[in-house]
């Protein structure tokens, strides 16, 4: 997304994308007022409709607009440059706004949006499929679309091919230079802007990574002391089961299965409350998966996994020493 709020952006556009969409690493160019993601500022509109409040948020884009963010048509058409009244009353609705406002697919194309203004009645020429323009925390809510005259595209949307994106960067730069060489250019890629809305999540999941990390070390390096030190002191122990013929694997078994049954009590005690912590943590999405017992399942599997590789070092070394050492002094 390129930022030309500082320009003369509708002089501009026409020969930026003029210069950039024939090349090969370039898939589509399209304008808006406003650009998608954290921090990119929003804009809406109140107004009386059949007696009603109706609060809708609003884009002005161009005609390519809907191509190039991959926003799916499901009723109805997409703007037209040869159609006039595209630039003065026509606006595109998402499912919705047109639930919202007690439509559905077979009637929301025509239908007059009264009380929009005093000096306009917008009509419906099209719905778009639901996506999320803001934060996963809020549920999508009525938006439309429109071309309307008097307002400026600030934002310049280019989609690139799939590949190395610094040629057509440096395209875009030097396409951008010879335009507004006044101005450096400035630019972000979409993704990354709708990223940070999950600035917190990120850094909560990073805090809890390390000490999680942290934790996992601590326990290992505890457990495999005290699986030294149950070694050593069935030390006497071991050698004369070795003597009476037992095998390496019951030695180890033997050395185990006190740790073993203390991790599945843990796991037992620590499931349930990671589970009601996260349904916490989730209900502040309006979109959210389900934790599903798998998830506890697998965790606990990898906790025994680690636990068992811990412990195995000592075990073995204690099951396969020689017992006529452990037992000279008896």
């Amino acid at each position: 997304m390129v930022d030309a709020e500082e320009t003369k952006s509708k002089q501009i556009y026409p020969l930026f994308k003029q210069a950039i969409v024939q090349r090969n690493d370039i898939a589509g160019v399209a304008n808006a007022e406003l650009s998608l993601g954290a921090d990119m500022g929003w804009s809406s509109s109140s107004f009386e409709y059949k007696g009603k409040h109706r609060d809708v948020f609003e884009y002005f884009v161009d005609h390519d607009y809907l191509n190039v963010m991959g926003i799916k048509l499901v009723a109805g058409r997409n703007f037209n440059p040869a159609i006039n009244s595209d630039t003065a009353t026509s606006v595109i609705i998402n499912e919705t706004m047109m639930n919202d406002f007690g439509w559905n697919l077979q009637n929301a194309v025509g239908q007059p949006l009264t009380g929009y203004s005093e000096t306009k009645t917008p009509v419906v020429i099209g719905v778009v499929k639901d996506f999320n323009y803001l934060s996963l925390k809020e549920k999508v809510k009525p938006q439309l679309f429109h071309q309307f005259a008097d307002y400026v595209p600030f934002k310049f949307f280019v989609k690139l091919k799939p590949g190395n994106p610094a040629p057509a960067i440096t395209a875009i730069r030097n396409t951008w230079s010879s335009l507004v060489p006044q101005l450096p250019l400035k630019y972000s890629f979409l993704d990354e802007d709708i990223e940070r809305f999950y600035k917190a999540e990120q850094k909560t999941n990073n805090i809890i990574g390390i000490a999680g990390g942290i934790s996992i070390l601590l326990a290992c390096l505890g457990l495999f002391g005290l699986a030294a030190l149950a070694a050593i002191n069935r030390t006497k122990e071991i050698g004369i089961r070795k003597v009476l013929g037992a095998s390496i694997t019951s030695i180890i078994t033997l050395l185990s299965k006190d740790f073993l049954k203390l991790i599945a009590v843990s796991i037992l005690i620590a499931s349930p409350l990671a589970w009601w912590f996260m349904q916490q943590w989730l209900q502040d999405f309006a979109y959210r998966i389900n934790i599903g017992w798998t998830v506890f399942l697998f965790t606990g599997l990898f906790a025994i996994a680690i636990a068992l590789c811990t412990i195995a070092v000592q075990a073995i070394r204690a099951a396969v020493a020689n017992p006529v050492k452990s037992l000279k002094n008896e």
